[in-house]
């Protein structure tokens, strides 16, 4: 039986992981699946939600149909990315491009995608202005500032970084993810850590450091989440189960006004 992290909570059959809840943004729809309640097969079991790892596509379909109507979202306009591990973010529904690691939106009924398996799912949100972007924050990402450029997305939209806050979701955290000097040598020594004569780097603190460098407060910044690496009973890690595993989904979305909780 698998010990479910703080922070998971039931919806249906499948189990997701939410940031804390607060009434500033009830309007406001983020997650992350975990690996429960699907119907792959090992090693991908069960809520695996990629067909580009080598599952049963019809599995993944299922999953994925699983996903919609367990959450309601069967009539929302779904928006996924062909994700290249850069720092272009676009606005969803907007453009024909798919190669791109973020998508905002402040328009309700778009629910916006990010596929990962260790890499940081970003969530910046405007409180005031209910505008949402989710960024998928791998190594390069990060490197490239693709938080940086979520930030200035909303800020271009007409967001205050006053009214912004930050959630990352279920990632590998420093613990886990040890690093050779070809990664280590694009950040600062401040983000290393050293566990039995190698390097370790701390993506989240990386990705902090971008929001608050843009102006974001750092009481708007929400606890770090569980690390995949630590967690497989819970979630997929591509660094501790290797290229044959699934992914997770991070989700975010602008609630309809009828929407239920």
């Amino acid at each position: 039986m698998s010990t479910h992290h703080a922070g998971t909570r039931a919806e249906g059959p499948i189990r997701v992981w939410r940031p804390p809840p607060r009434n500033e943004w009830q309007w406001l729809r983020a997650l992350v699946t975990t690996r429960h309640g699907g119907s792959s097969r090992a090693p991908y079991d069960s809520l695996n939600l990629a067909l580009s790892t080598g599952d049963a596509p019809q599995d993944v379909e299922a999953n994925r149909a699983l996903l919609r109507r367990v959450l309601g979202l069967e009539q929302k306009r779904w928006h996924t990315l062909a994700q290249v591990h850069g720092e272009r973010v676009l606005e969803a529904g907007q453009s024909d491009v798919r190669q791109a690691d973020g998508l905002w939106t402040a328009r309700p009924g778009e629910v916006l995608v990010i596929g990962v398996a260790d890499c940081v799912p970003v969530f910046l949100w405007d409180a005031r202005g209910r505008r949402v972007a989710l960024l998928h924050a791998g190594w390069r990402g990060t490197a490239a500032g693709i938080v940086r450029r979520g930030l200035e997305k909303l800020l271009e939209a007409g967001a205050s970084a006053a009214d912004v806050w930050m959630a990352m979701g279920p990632s590998i955290g420093p613990c886990c993810y040890a690093v050779g000097p070809e990664v280590a040598r694009h950040f600062p020594e401040a983000l290393h850590t050293s566990s039995e004569g190698r390097t370790h780097l701390d993506l989240r603190r990386a990705n902090r450091r971008q929001a608050l460098a843009g102006g974001v407060s750092a009481a708007h910044v929400l606890p770090d989440p569980p690390c995949t690496a630590c967690e497989t009973n819970d979630y997929f890690s591509h660094r501790k189960q290797g290229p044959h595993t699934g992914r997770q989904w991070a989700l975010a979305w602008v609630r309809d006004p009828g929407e239920q909780q």
